[in-house]
């Protein structure tokens, strides 16, 4: 009988001792995981990149669009544009220095051509108003590690994009390494070279110069992520910023042409730039609203066949600056990783 209680009891110290284990191991990993999402989350703020998704909508005034076909008069027209994007990151898999993402991004445009007059007759183009829609699929990974006694961050990833979910009308691939140079509380400098498997792009190489800066006074903040965006940052309060800066964007789509001169599957290629002031409001702990406007300028928007270098685009068009506004709803970081492997 004694035996028996004594076994008992040792087997019920084992389990209670077990339990108590597992049990705080998940404590100081739920703790480790909330200080990291609360880093996160301030530095999604500063990077809307780092978000975990957004819904955003453009509305671009109406602007002169004056187009050419293989260098002749084409036609002149007004256009206005409507942008609809979404946007989701979802972290998959975290190890040691290693991390698997996901990103889904759609994109729905409605362009409003009217007002045009026409210089080919045996291409008539008349006031008319197209939709479209794209969806790029994208697999990350990164890894931090060190390089002759220096970090350094890689990184890899492969999308698919299309206009159709039965198929994926264009693959990309993108490698590249990132150093930090300087990370102190005030200042960020970072430096690095991408190389992008992309026949849609005029370069191959892509370098990537990032910067911020805290000021001591005014709660001010200045970040240069080059090539994308440059802007001067304030913060208001705990819950509200203002900003004023440039952002570089752009957009591809897919277009199916049913006239004999030209080519039939294509891509419409735009970069854009967008300058002026942006609002942000925390609206809850994990939810931001934004508000900005100011004035778009597009700096190409060109169409080539689908699967060749844009060099060979053969419509060229040349767009007025207009007046823009953009309105988003964003998310901050609420997901860990799906998988944590153990080393």
């Amino acid at each position: 009988m004694k035996k028996n209680l004594l076994f008992h009891l040792l087997l019920l110290i084992t389990i209670s001792g077990s339990f108590a284990q597992s049990t705080k191991q998940a404590a100081i990993q739920r703790m480790t995981d909330s200080v990291k999402m609360a880093y996160l989350s301030e530095a999604a703020i500063q990077y809307p990149l780092l978000r975990q998704g957004f819904i955003s909508t453009d509305v671009i005034g109406r602007g002169n669009v004056k187009s050419r076909l293989r260098g002749n008069e084409f036609f002149d027209a007004q256009s206005q544009v409507t942008r609809v994007r979404v946007n989701f990151n979802l972290p998959i898999a975290q190890w040691s220095k290693n991390i698997i993402s996901a990103n889904i991004n759609y994109l729905y445009q409605h362009v409003d051509l009217n007002r045009v007059t026409n210089y080919n007759p045996g291409l008539p183009v008349q006031n008319t108003t197209t939709n479209s829609s794209t969806m790029t699929l994208t697999l990350s990974y990164n890894r931090v590690d060190s390089l002759f006694g220096h970090q350094v961050i890689y990184s890899a990833n492969i999308s698919g994009v299309t206009d159709e979910l039965s198929a994926i009308r264009r693959v990309n691939g993108l490698v590249g390494i990132t150093v930090p140079f300087v990370q102190t509380a005030s200042t960020v400098f970072r430096a690095g070279l991408f190389y992008i498997n992309d026949p849609t792009i005029p370069t191959h190489f892509i370098p990537l110069i990032t910067y911020s800066h805290k000021f001591q006074k005014g709660n001010l903040q200045l970040f240069a992520d080059l090539p994308s965006r440059v802007l001067l940052k304030k913060k208001l309060s705990e819950r509200s910023w203002l900003s004023i800066g440039t952002e570089m964007t752009g957009t591809q789509t897919f277009m199916s042409l049913n006239e004999p001169a030209k080519p039939k599957h294509v891509i419409s290629s735009t970069l854009e730039l967008k300058t002026g002031p942006a609002f942000e409001y925390k609206v809850s702990k994990k939810v931001m609203f934004g508000i900005s406007g100011g004035l778009f300028s597009t700096l190409s928007a060109r169409i080539f066949e689908q699967g060749k270098a844009p060099s060979t685009y053969f419509i060229d068009n040349k767009r007025n600056s207009a007046p823009y506004a953009n309105f988003t709803i964003s998310f901050l970081p609420f997901l860990n990783s799906i998988v944590r492997k153990q080393e």
